[in-house]
This record gives C-alpha cells, sequence and structure tokens, in this order.
C-alpha cells in the first residue's frame, strides 16, 4: 500500500506539475494573441514604427508585455537582425541576449518558414543561462518588410508557483504514506496475517507436519480460503495416508516374493529390485546391469529401443539357464499417461528344483520301463523256446523255468518296491509302537546271516546295552535295515566283513552298518539315495538290485524324523548311518 501511494501521488506530482505549467504558459499565450489582434496591425495600414508605437505605447496590451519579468522583442526577419527589446538583458549585454533567446526552438522555426502567419508555440519553456523562460512568436508582415515579433515571459513566478505546489504534494504525500501505513497495519491483520499463517501451514505441509487446523477468523474470502486450505490438508493427509499404507503394503510383498522383480525404466536402467532378485541373480542391486546387458546374458534377442519403439513384447516368456541356475523369466511392460512404453518389469522364478525333478521324472519313468523290459524280454524268450520244444527236454526246461521263475521275482521285488515308493509320496500313517531298537537291529542280522554265508561273509554286530525305547513304526524300521545291511551284503565280495553297530548319540540313537566292499566313488555319494540311481547298473543288476533300496530306506528314516549318511572311500568299504531320535517320532 505505501508503494501504491507512493506511485499514485508521483503520478499525481508530475500531472499536476505539468498541468500547472500548461496554464502559465497557456495564460502567456492566449493574453497577448487576444490583446495584440486588439491593435488591428495589419499589411496596409502599419510600418515598423507604427508597430514600434504601438507596442511601446498602446496601453491596451502595455500590462501583458511590460514588466521585469515580460518583454518583447523585434527582430527582421530576413536578416535575423535584432532591432528592439524592451528585456533589461538587451540593454546590458546584447550579444549574450541574442544566444539566449536563439536558444527557443519556436523562434528558429518561425525563422526558418517562409510562411506569414507561422506561429512558434510548440515548445513550453528555453532553458537559458540566465533563466528559464516561456516565449511566443510570430510573424507580422508590415508594409515596410517582415518582422517577427518575440514574446518572453520569465518563469521565476510560475517556478515560485510549482515550488509551493509541490511543497503542498509532497506534505500529501507523507500524510498519505503514514495513513497508508496505518491501514496496511490494519487489514494484514486480516488479510497478511491469515495468509501468512497459511503460508506457514503449506511449509509444514511440505516437511510432512499435518498436525493442526487454521482458525477461521473471517466469512470474507480469506476465511472461505482458510477452511479451503484445513480441508486440503485433511484430504492430503488421509491420501498420503493410504499412499504410504499401500507403499508399504508393495514394499512388503516385494520383500517377501519367492519370484525376482527387476524393474527397468524406458532408458534400460534398473528402478527396482527385491531381495529375491538379488539373491537368485547373486549380485547387489548396484551389480544388477541394464536390461539391454541382462537380455544379452540370458542369450534373449530383445532391445529395450524396439520394446518402446513397438510398445509391445512379442515374447514375453523365456525358460533361459543362468550361471547354475535355470530360470523363468516373463517380461511386462509399464506405460504412462499417454499409454506409451514407461519400462519394462521381469519377473524372474528359479526352476533349477522344477528342471532337476522334471529330468528325474523322465529318467525315473525311462528306468522302470529298462528295468521291466529286461526281466520281460527274458521271460518272453525263454517261454518261446519252451513252446518251441525245449519242453521236452527236462533239464533245459526247468532250467528255462527257474530263469523265468528269477525274472518274476525280480519284478515282483520292483513291483513292490515302487509300491511302497508310492505310498510314502502319498503320505503313509506310521503305525508307531515302542520299540527296543536293539532286539529289532539283532533279529534283522539273523535272518541276514543266511545270505551273508552263501558269499561266505562274515556279518557281526556290536549293540549297546541299555539303549531307550523309541517310538516307531516297527515295519517300516525293520525293513530300512534290512535294505542297508542287504546292500552291504551285495556289494561285499566273497569272504567280506560287515559290522553292524547300534549306539546313542546325544537325542539321537544311530544305527552303522560298515562294510570293506567295493565302496562308492566320490562324484555318486551324493546320488545313491535317488530313485534307480546306480553307481554300476550292469553289476546292480547281475545281483537283483533294483536300485529303490537306499531311497526307500531315506525315506523310512526323514519319515521318522531322522537321516541317513555316508561315507566311503572307493575299493575300502562304506559306511552308512542311520540317525532316529529318542523322542517321539513325527507324526
Amino acid at each position: 500500500m505505501v508503494l501504491t501511494t507512493f506511485v499514485l501521488m508521483s503520478v499525481v506530482w508530475v500531472f499536476l506539475n505539468a498541468r500547472v505549467e500548461n496554464i502559465f504558459y497557456d495564460d502567456f499565450r492566449t493574453n497577448i494573441e487576444t490583446n495584440y489582434n486588439e491593435l488591428g496591425i495589419n499589411e496596409e495600414n502599419t510600418d515598423y514604427q507604427k508597430l514600434f508605437k504601438e507596442l511601446k505605447e498602446n496601453a491596451l496590451i502595455a500590462g501583458f508585455i511590460h514588466g521585469h519579468d515580460k518583454s518583447y522583442t523585434i527582430l527582421d526577419k530576413s536578416t535575423a537582425e535584432i532591432l528592439y527589446s524592451s528585456d533589461v538583458l538587451y540593454e546590458t549585454d546584447k550579444l549574450q541576449f541574442r544566444n539566449e533567446i536563439f536558444k527557443s526552438e519556436n523562434l528558429l522555426y518561425v525563422l526558418s518558414q517562409k510562411d506569414a502567419n507561422v506561429v512558434g508555440n510548440k515548445q513550453k519553456y528555453t532553458k537559458a543561462d540566465g533563466g528559464n523562460f516561456y516565449d511566443y512568436v510570430k510573424t507580422q508582415k508590415l508594409k515596410d518588410g517582415e518582422y517577427v515579433l518575440f514574446f518572453k515571459y520569465n518563469r521565476d513566478r510560475a517556478l515560485v508557483v510549482l515550488e509551493d505546489f509541490s511543497n503542498a504534494i509532497l506534505l500529501s504525500t507523507v500524510i498519505s504514506l503514514f495513513a497508508a501505513v496505518v491501514i496496511g497495519s490494519v487489514l494484514s491483520r486480516t488479510i497478511t496475517l491469515p495468509i501468512n499463517d497459511i503460508m506457514h501451514k503449506a511449509e509444514k505441509i511440505t516437511d510432512g507436519e499435518f498436525g493442526y487446523a487454521l482458525t477461521v477468523k473471517s466469512d470474507d474470502e480469506v476465511g472461505k480460503l482458510t477452511q479451503t486450505f484445513n480441508f486440503m490438508s485433511s484430504r492430503l493427509k488421509s491420501m498420503l495416508t493410504e499412499i504410504t499404507s499401500e507403499k508399504k503394503k508393495l514394499e512388503t510383498i516385494l520383500d517377501y516374493m519367492t519370484d525376482g522383480i527387476i524393474a527397468y525404466n524406458r532408458s534400460g536402467e534398473v528402478i527396482l529390485t527385491n531381495p529375491a532378485a538379488e539373491k537368485l541373480l547373486k549380485s547387489k542391486t548396484s551389480e544388477i546391469v541394464s536390461f539391454d546387458e541382462f537380455m544379452n546374458i540370458l542369450g534373449i534377442s530383445l532391445k529395450m529401443d524396439d520394446i518402446t519403439e513397438e510398445n509391445n513384447i512379442s515374447e514375453p516368456l523365456h525358460k533361459v539357464q543362468y550361471k547354475d541356475k535355470f530360470i523363468k523369466i516373463h517380461l511386462a511392460i509399464f506405460t504412462d499417461e499417454n499409454n506409451q512404453t514407461d519400462g519394462v518389469i521381469a519377473v524372474i522364478q528359479d526352476i533349477t528344483e522344477e528342471h532337476r525333478l522334471d529330468n528325474m521324472r523322465k529318467e525315473f519313468v525311462a528306468n522302470v520301463s529298462h528295468e521291466l523290459r529286461t526281466p520281460l524280454t527274458s521271460v518272453k524268450s525263454y517261454t518261446e523256446t519252451l513252446l518251441d520244444g525245449a519242453l521236452q527236454d527236462r533239464a533245459t526246461a526247468e532250467q528255462f523255468l527257474g530263469v523265468i521263475n528269477e525274472e518274476t521275482d525280480r519284478m515282483t521285488n520292483l513291483v513292490k518296491d515302487l509300491l511302497t515308493l508310492s505310498q510314502h509320496d502319498g503320505g503313509i500313517v506310521l503305525n508307531l509302537d515302542d520299540i527296543s531298537i536293539g532286539d529289532l537291529v539283532g533279529s534283522c542280522i539273523e535272518r541276514m546271516k543266511r545270505e551273508a554265508k552263501l558269499k561266505n561273509q562274515e556279518l557281526k554286530s556290536k549293540i549297546k546295552h541299555g539303549l531307550p525305547i523309541i517310538q516307531g513304526d516297527r515295519y517300516r524300521i525293520d525293513q530300512l535295515i534290512i535294505n542297508i545291511i542287504g546292500n552291504a551284503i551285495k556289494y561285499t565280495p566273497e569272504k567280506g566283513k560287515i559290522m553292524v553297530q547300534v549306539h546313542c548319540d546325544n537325542d539321537n540313537l544311530i544305527i552303522s552298518v560298515e562294510d570293506n566292499g567295493i565302496g562308492i566313488p566320490a562324484p555318486d555319494l551324493g546320488r545313491i539315495f535317488e530313485r534307480f540311481y546306480r553307481v554300476d547298473k550292469a553289476r546292480s543288476r547281475q545281483m537283483g538290485g533294483t536300485g529303490l533300496g537306499l531311497a526307500i530306506a531315506k525315506e523310512i528314516a526323514i519319515l521318522h524324523g531322522g537321516n541317513i549318511t555316508v561315507k566311503s572311500k572307493l575299493g575300502k568299504g562304506t559306511n552308512i548311518s542311520v540317525l532316529l531320535p529318542i523322542r517321539k517320532a513325527r507324526r
């Protein structure tokens, strides 16, 4: 308000000064024109002498052109010579007087024109060393030639009036500025202060503070603005709370997703990853490469520039190998407000286990088919031979029937083992009972001694006394022990030694079967519990093995909450240990 008042008063001061200046000059010019016209001077009735006499003695205009601040000057238009002047300066210094009046643009303009009726009244006043002055110039044609009348009016009187006027305006300006300060201070309480409060509230909102609402102090526009701002603040707070909640939900989902997520912007730079992606790729966020580099590593022919240009991904799903893993990667674009590609999201799934299981399934089907085909081929060939006439030779027939019987037993054992595994896969219910593991192991050893004797093997046991009673399924544990001892007998050469030991170790009961047989190569140790896996397939089949015994044994041990470990050296023997918990087994 102070600035506005100052500007307005300045404009008024300039305008009024200019107006007063115009009034002075117009009054000076009008009086001269009016009174001079009353003289009736013209070319027919007046010469220079008469003009000079009229200007000097005629009482009609004497008051307007004579005095200390007014004067007239007569010049010869053709020569610009000063013929006469009533100015005081002319009498004292003609040269200075001439220099001053010839600064007048009005005089120079009239002297330069040929028209006899031209007047010079364009310039309001002329600046001179002796003092500024107003002037009015006209051409007068007489009998004896053309003359220029130069009327001069000192500006001192106007300056006195202008100074008084300026002082009055200055005083008015000071009063107005003081009034503006007072009024502004009053208005600031109703306008500026509420707006200032809104401004500070806005600053706090930008810092995330929504603690209080502004007080509405009036019903005017400022009050409505305050109400609107309070409503906006509350809405913004609720929206930010909702957005924060959704953001935390999204972060939690991303953090706990088992699938890896990587988001790329339209430039191919990584903008988001989750822990699963970092773990799966075995890289930190800063180490994950750009989209084009990642696709190149995976062997996928995709470029970010092509995707943004086509606004689509033609083949979004890929299954590839990355380092030591098999992964499934699904690509999808996300768009901006114009529905143009703004980036790409890659969803990565680790299918290494799935790939391994798929290979195992294929291998399992192939192994089952092979295991059944071999005895069936033998049965088929011997049966056909018998039907072709070998049945008449009793010795040959008995030999062939014996082979058919052995192959049938082999297929029966294979099917029985497959059914056992199928039961485990489907989830069996253990018939839990109190078991004396020492007695059960002793019983199994007695049953297996016959097979050991056939190979002249030494089967011994070392069972500690006072072993605790455990809970378990007697039939399943019996099957487990028989399978392990049977394997030791099969893969230990004649006159070999087999030692079965049972003892406690902390909370576990350990059944250990150690032999000095052929042993297992180190690369195969991790796979001997897989179904149908054999270290030496040809030899295993000759010995009547199905390749499922150890797989069944491990399933039974795990079902009882235990485990099986193996230690072996090629050519020196094998040690298989079964760990069973002493406490109640898992159901």
